[in-house]
């Protein structure tokens, strides 16, 4: 809009105006009076243009962006710390706390005290405690302990939430127009649960008044029973379902499931370049066909209830026949079967199985 207007252009135009019977030669008095002040003017157009793209969704900073999306109630998600299920040989004390490499976690509370298994928080919000599976140490000794490990993430924490993320779901959340209980509304109180990654919303399901929140973890995989009771709790706790005790309306009898995972494997023929094997490409291709898995996921999360995702043998193609020393691909096999494209239910989403790769 201002473009034009540059430092060379204003100082030109004021030249202009200037009656010629004056001197406005470089260095003369008029000249130099005009040429700090177009200097000026220039910068207040620059700034005129950065307030007036903070002004818009689109092209907002950060900054003004959540001062626009809070008059919509609508704020970024923070990062959360992961909850894990700690098993030990013996019964811990809560607030007890152990290491995995670089994070610690620290023991909330029990769950089965029969089999001396406990909810540990990490100590450090973000994405990173969801990947300590395995063996951890007390950080103070314990009398008596011989084992302990994490062996499930319950509730998978979170980075928070990057601008463009949160740019598209303030967008998404205008164009959608949540309100009182709509299928909107549901999808938005869905990710305000702390490890929730996106939802499916079924309305009348098993009769008037009944509501099936059907929803992924914010990894966009199956969210584990910890989670999925937490989501229900939240919206309509069962003991009273349907009674107006959870976020859901009075009179909404609401069902939490986790999305169902369908193990998806293939099997790809490759014409390799001589001398070379297809195991040489495995790693690399099984980790190109898991970011596009994650991809048909998140894409999963933003679909209405009547929608699927579908996978297809052809993207698989494309990946591989791009790698180095891949000269052709054959007909690949999705589940044993010779097929072009596999489509999934609503309710469902790609879990990637194996990867066998053979000589085409």
């Amino acid at each position: 809009m201002y473009e034009n207007k540059t430092y060379e252009n204003i100082l030109a135009d004021a030249l202009f105006r200037t009656d010629t019977k004056y001197d406005k030669r470089q260095g003369s008095m008029i000249y130099d009076s005009l040429a700090p002040f177009s200097f000026e003017l220039a910068e207040a157009y620059i700034m005129a243009q950065v307030i007036l793209r903070q002004t818009y969704a689109k092209t907002a900073d950060r900054a003004f962006l959540e001062l626009r999306a809070l008059e919509f109630n609508i704020v970024p998600r923070g990062a959360t710390a992961a909850e894990v299920k700690g098993v030990f040989d013996r019964a811990v004390d809560i607030g007890t706390r152990f290491n995995f490499e670089d994070l610690n976690f620290r023991v909330i509370e029990a769950i089965n005290l029969t089999n001396n298994e406990f909810k540990l928080i990490c100590e450090t919000p973000g994405a990173k405690g969801n990947y300590c599976i395995g063996r951890i140490t007390p950080i103070n000794s314990i009398p008596g302990l011989q084992s302990a490990q994490i062996t499930e993430v319950l509730v998978p924490g979170q980075d928070e939430e990057d601008t463009e993320a949160f740019r598209e779901r303030y967008i998404r959340a205008l164009k959608s127009k949540a309100y009182g209980g709509n299928g909107a509304d549901y999808k938005e109180k869905v990710l305000t649960v702390n490890g929730t990654g996106g939802s499916k919303i079924y309305r009348c399901w098993n009769g008037g008044g009944t509501v099936k929140v059907v929803f992924v973890n914010n990894e966009f995989n199956k969210p584990s029973a910890e989670l999925v009771k937490e989501v229900q709790n939240v919206f309509d706790p069962t003991p009273n379902q349907g009674k107006g005790y959870g976020l859901a309306p009075i009179g909404h009898t609401v069902t939490v499931e986790a999305a169902e995972e369908v193990i998806v494997n293939y099997e790809v023929p490759v014409v390799m370049t001589a001398g070379h094997e297809p195991s040489e490409i495995q790693a690399e291709l099984t980790k190109k066909i898991e970011e596009r898995m994650l991809v048909r996921r998140k894409e999963w999360a933003t679909q209405n209830e009547n929608q699927f995702v579908t996978v297809r043998t052809s993207v698989v193609t494309s990946l591989a026949v791009d790698l180095d020393k891949v000269v052709d691909v054959g007909d690949i096999k999705i589940n044993g079967k010779t097929v072009k494209r596999l489509d999934l239910k609503s309710h469902q989403i790609p879990k990637l199985g194996t990867v066998t790769l053979t000589k085409g």
